[in-house]
């Protein structure tokens, strides 16, 4: 340690002096003052959880079995559900259509005559009034039918075929194949 003594009183001389000089200027410059030093939290403030989402679930109702529910509606002659027979029975009502926004139409109550050239006796009748009770004009004008008397070439050929009358009759409606009175009048006398 003795060896230390003449640097150490060098230094303690250095450092009363007014200004020190060399390499113990640096070392004995006045500290900087103090700043208060603001950082960003290292995680976001706690926050309490917000209270879960109850959610009510409603209970479903059970599906409707459709195939009872026809069965309770009147039968044509072949078995099949007689449209007609439920709407004038009250047992069904119709509605304009899907969309809760569809408007009611007027009932179109207007028979048309679909006489075969070649065949008068077999006049067929079409009854707009029960059409238009069960459908909008547009499921078959014009898709189906043409607006103008006679420009559609039906024949009983194609409405077994599926065209024409045949796109329901034989299908969900009744079937032309055991019901030819309900269109030919003239073979129901």
């Amino acid at each position: 340690m003795r060896r230390y003594w003449p640097l150490l009183i060098a230094l303690a001389l250095a450092a009363c002096s007014a200004q020190p000089v060399g390499p113990l200027a640096t070392l004995l410059e006045p500290a900087p003052p103090p700043q208060s030093v603001v950082r960003k939290p290292r995680r976001p403030p706690y926050k309490p959880p917000a209270p879960p989402v109850i959610i009510k679930v409603q209970k479903a109702p059970p599906p409707t079995d459709w195939d009872a529910v026809l069965d309770l509606l009147p039968k044509d002659a072949s078995g099949r559900t007689d449209w007609v027979g439920a709407l004038n029975g009250s047992l069904i009502t119709p509605k304009p259509g899907l969309d809760p926004k569809d408007e009611e139409q007027p009932v179109f109550d207007l028979d048309v005559e679909l006489v075969p050239k070649d065949a008068p006796e077999f006049k067929a009748l079409y009854p707009h009034k029960i059409h238009t009770t069960l459908l909008a004009c547009a499921n078959c004008h014009t898709g189906i039918f043409q607006m103008q008397k006679g420009a559609d070439p039906i024949t009983m050929a194609k409405i077994f075929g599926g065209e024409y009358c045949g796109r329901c009759h034989g299908k969900i409606a009744f079937d032309p194949i055991t019901a030819c009175p309900r269109c030919h009048v003239a073979m129901a006398k």
